[in-house]
């Protein structure tokens, strides 16, 4: 626990965001907000050690919080779900028990933390990038789609999502201002990371041997490759490994 408090990291946007709050007089809320921020973070995590994957570091934005872990992109989708919606769980049973214990709060104190816990919740399932929801839809793209596939439609769905964000949150208020700024950021930057992840995806498969849940023996392109799947294509009567085809498109890419 020591070793994982010491890595949560709190970047200058934040101290900014919480200054603010203290100027404006929001100091409880601004307590419960990163609490609960905590809480969610420590979902992820304990899937995350489940599973047996490293954390790097914790991020806390003013919007939540950001779990950095060291696992390949061919990771398993399953293991990658529960992780996902782990900081959800958690707040879930974080709302059962402050039900159950009720009576052992400030009535202000309970309201805040039922009101924020449930925006929080909400807001996180919200399925734009990088937020939770997010990476649930992603990840489900995954189980039925190519990799590359999934990245794209994705990036549709959390444009989509991103926009109509905007669209209902456009008005003056510091708070939407913060968050719309983070979300478009944070788009870019998954955009731009495109072609390296996509080379990243296809390396990993080349260097590693992975665990494999079923054989594909009719794979025509190689944007066709699927997580979890292990794939030969079907060439002149006769099978390519997939690492052979791979190694081959690698080549040619650098040349």
């Amino acid at each position: 626990m020591k070793n994982i408090l010491q890595k949560i990291k709190i970047n200058n946007f934040t101290y900014f965001f919480i200054i603010l709050c203290f100027l404006c007089g929001y100091i409880k809320n601004i307590f419960i907000i990163f609490s609960i921020c905590l809480i969610h973070e420590m979902g992820h995590i304990f899937f995350i050690k489940l599973f047996n994957y490293k954390v790097l570091s914790i991020s806390i934005t003013p919007f939540g919080g950001y779990t950095y872990i060291e696992k390949k992109i061919n990771s398993d989708i399953n293991k990658d779900l529960l992780i996902s919606i782990g900081g959800i769980l958690i707040q879930l049973i974080f709302l059962l028990f402050l039900f159950i214990f009720k009576n052992n709060f400030n009535l202000i104190t309970y309201n805040l933390y039922i009101k924020y816990n449930i925006i929080l919740i909400i807001f996180n399932l919200i399925p734009i990038i990088p937020l939770d929801g997010n990476k649930i839809i992603h990840l489900l793209f995954e189980k039925f789609f190519s990799y590359h596939l999934s990245y794209r439609l994705n990036s549709i769905i959390s444009f989509f999502f991103l926009i109509l964000f905007i669209f209902m949150n456009y008005y003056l208020n510091l708070d939407n201002y913060f968050i719309i700024s983070f979300l478009l950021y944070q788009f870019i930057i998954y955009i731009k990371n495109e072609k390296y992840l996509n080379k990243r995806f296809l390396l990993e498969r080349y260097l590693y041997d992975l665990d494999y849940q079923r054989i594909d023996n009719h794979t025509k392109n190689i944007d066709d490759l699927k997580k979890n799947v292990l794939h030969f294509f079907k060439e002149d009567n006769k099978y390519i490994k997939e690492k052979d085809k791979i190694k081959d498109f690698l080549y040619h890419l650098e040349g």
